[in-house]
């Protein structure tokens, strides 16, 4: 009898699922797709941004008062303005602001901002355009309640009062000659009895405005200083 051959030893299935578990572990994660990596880029990008623009609106100084010097922006009509903030001021007779018009609050004789140390002042509105405004409309009004007394005043105006009883009565007209086309300016005739600083009116047209100043009587010879200061002003606002 021949002997028997010893069996060939079979591999066990426990042994070679631990060799593969190991092979596996072995291997370097699989890379992300370029469509994946480049989303995963961007999403970081944003959040860093996210980061940067937070920090800097943290970082800012909150302003209570604009600065010195702000121009604040003004539309009358079609004309547009960039006005100082320092030159602005409102009416003290206005509670309100008025929309559609425009308030200075000018020094005399510099025309510049209004301080504690200014002793006369004007007090310009701007306004659009309105035809009850021209000089020729304003002169034509006044002239049906004028008295026929005429008299001259420094500064080569005309001088002329209101009859008793008329809507202007209390007022005198100053009017430059020879027709007042160039200034026609209304004045009380009791200035201590006014109730504003600058009691006497005056409104005239520069460039698609109606310009409106109240201003002291004592300076009403000055009204050519005045009107070219003022426009001076006007222009170098309108943009």
């Amino acid at each position: 009898m021949s002997a028997s051959l010893p069996h060939e030893e079979q591999p066990h299935p426990a042994a070679d699922l631990a060799t593969m578990v190991r092979a596996r572990l072995r291997r370097p994660a699989p890379a992300l797709p370029r469509a994946d990596l480049a989303l995963a880029k961007a999403a970081f990008a944003i959040i860093l941004l996210g980061l940067a623009a937070t920090a800097a609106i943290l970082a800012l100084p909150r302003l209570k008062d604009p600065p010195a010097g702000t121009l604040q922006p003004a539309r009358i009509g079609g004309v547009a303005l960039l006005i100082p903030r320092e030159l602005t001021g409102v009416d003290p007779e206005d509670e309100v602001q008025v929309v559609g018009l425009a308030r200075l609050r000018l020094s005399w004789p510099a025309l510049g901002p209004v301080t504690e140390a200014t002793g006369r002042r004007l007090l310009v509105t701007l306004s659009p355009q309105d035809k009850v405004n021209e000089p020729a409309t304003q002169l034509s009004v006044y002239a049906r309640f004028l008295t026929p007394t005429v008299w001259s005043n420094p500064g080569g105006l005309v001088v002329r009062g209101f009859r008793s009883g008329s809507p202007y009565a209390g007022d005198e007209l100053y009017v430059s000659a020879p027709d007042g086309r160039g200034f026609a300016a209304r004045c009380p005739l009791d200035a201590g009895a006014a109730s504003l600083e600058e009691p006497c009116r005056v409104t005239f047209r520069h460039r698609g405005l109606d310009v409106n100043i109240r201003f002291p009587r004592a300076i009403v010879a000055d009204w050519g200083l005045m009107l070219g200061g003022v426009r001076r002003v006007i222009d170098g606002l309108i943009r």
